[in-house]
């Protein structure tokens, strides 16, 4: 049945894994969301990164010994791996304390000057240099409505948090795809997102666990047994569509396309998150949409003239 299910996405077409992967993506987030009314953004993120973690080992299993014997020998291999679990964990993190405090749609725009800057640096075109510019213009007329007129929370944690989002996924998209090639992909995956828990639970664990049990002021529906349990469900569910099932895609479609189309295609995601927005009451601006295309056709810009085979 797995390698059915394997060959059925690896027969699907590349562009509607993504818009599946986006969609997946910012539903699950606009439903966490709308739960940080009862739990912290921060921990919340503890709960996503550990029902990831467990998904992905009880998946993959990684103590069989058909699986250890494929690991790693080499110290940069493993280095490789640490670093993916950290910035997967750090990027889950910070994502979900930007978007307490700003719309989804602008939260993904900024978010991309991350994989934006990864082509400055990597690349040798003028595709990159004009991206990088017409997405700092994006940026910056979407920070300075928020900044003008904030719609919710505080704007400047938020974009705090996002650019540090940013950064992570910039790391996620050198080191994933070093290890999307390693032709043990998903088992890797998992070794990195478990180390990476371990590290987030030394900070996070017990104040995440005892947010459920004792609930934050203003906390309405979580409360009492029943209620609790409904928070972790859906905590569990925005994990599993938000987190298992992106990036266990991201590692079957990368190995298919060069860098380049892999990310044009991700520029779908900002207007992926604008209409999901729109479901949880997120209404943008003219001038707020016309950032957020402005970044996408930045990332379009950007990565078309990427014809360097993966």
């Amino acid at each position: 049945m797995k390698q059915g299910i394997v060959r059925a996405i690896n027969a699907t077409p590349a562009w509607i894994l993504v818009v599946i992967q986006s969609v997946s993506l910012y539903v699950a987030t606009g439903l966490v969301k709308d739960a940080f009314s009862e739990i912290e953004p921060l921990y919340a993120a503890w709960y996503r990164v550990g029902f990831l973690a467990l998904a992905l080992l009880a998946w993959r299993r990684p103590w069989r010994k058909s699986v250890r014997k494929n690991l790693p020998r080499k110290r940069r291999a493993w280095v490789t791996i640490v670093i993916l679990g950290v910035a997967i964990t750090v990027m889950n993190t910070v994502f979900y304390i930007a978007v307490d405090n700003m719309d989804m749609g602008i939260a993904v725009s900024i978010e991309f000057l991350g994989p934006l800057t990864v082509a400055v640096v990597t690349g040798k075109d003028w595709h990159e240099r004009v991206g990088i510019v017409v997405a700092a213009l994006g940026v910056v007329l979407l920070a300075g409505i928020s900044f003008a007129s904030p719609s919710s929370g505080n704007f400047m944690v938020g974009f705090i948090a996002i650019l540090c989002s940013a950064s992570m996924w910039g790391t996620y998209i050198v080191v994933g795809r070093k290890v999307s090639f390693t032709g043990h992909s998903i088992d890797y995956l998992t070794i990195a997102v478990a180390i990476g828990f371990a590290l987030q639970s030394l900070f996070l664990a017990v104040p995440a666990v005892a947010a459920v049990i004792h609930p934050r002021a203003g906390a309405s529906w979580s409360l009492g047994g029943v209620g609790a349990l409904k928070l972790v469900a859906l905590l569990m569910c925005g994990s599993l569509l938000g987190s298992f099932l992106p990036y266990v895609l991201d590692q079957l479609i990368m190995p298919r396309l060069t860098s380049g189309a892999f990310s044009v295609m991700q520029s779908i995601n900002p207007a992926a998150a604008v209409v999901v927005g729109l479901a949880f009451g997120e209404i943008p601006s003219i001038l707020e949409l016309v950032g957020i295309v402005m970044v996408m056709v930045a990332v379009i810009v950007t990565f078309s003239g990427d014809r360097h085979p993966a």
